[in-house]
């Protein structure tokens, strides 16, 4: 997993501001570059949700939103789909052990199981499944 920080994650905003906006007085067809692929617009998002959720619970509900639009992007994300349920998960404990946010955070897991059952953060997914399974008991 890839983690940018600092000048990295300006250029990540760049980027997706620029995919976002487009550019006005657009250079000559020469000079203009292609537009980020929808894999490469959702890995942007999803490093932004990591550099987010890194800074915890203040940019939670930002890394949320950047991990759902990187797996709307881009529906079998795997990696993005585990984070996501992670965030949820946290927010879910840090506030008033809200069912909601478990049961999205359940969803998520189960997501990042189905696209990549023998990845890297498969036993965590499942350990995680448990802890959640156990919350909406």
């Amino acid at each position: 997993m890839r983690c940018f920080r600092g000048a990295a994650a300006g250029v990540i905003v760049l980027t997706l501001i620029v995919s976002a906006l487009g550019v006005e007085g657009k250079p000559p067809a020469a000079e203009r570059k292609p537009l980020p692929d929808r894999t490469t617009t959702a890995e942007a998002h999803y490093e932004l949700g990591v550099v987010y959720h890194q800074r915890m619970f203040a940019d939670l509900d930002q890394a949320i939103a950047e991990y759902e639009q990187a797996v709307k992007l881009r529906s079998d994300f795997a990696e993005a789909h585990y984070h996501l349920g992670l965030s949820y998960h946290t927010k879910a404990k840090l506030g008033v052990d809200d069912k909601a946010l478990y049961r999205k955070a359940l969803k998520e897991y189960k997501l990042y199981l189905k696209y990549m059952p023998k990845g890297p953060l498969a036993e965590k997914a499942r350990q995680n499944i448990k802890a959640v399974e156990s919350r909406l008991r």
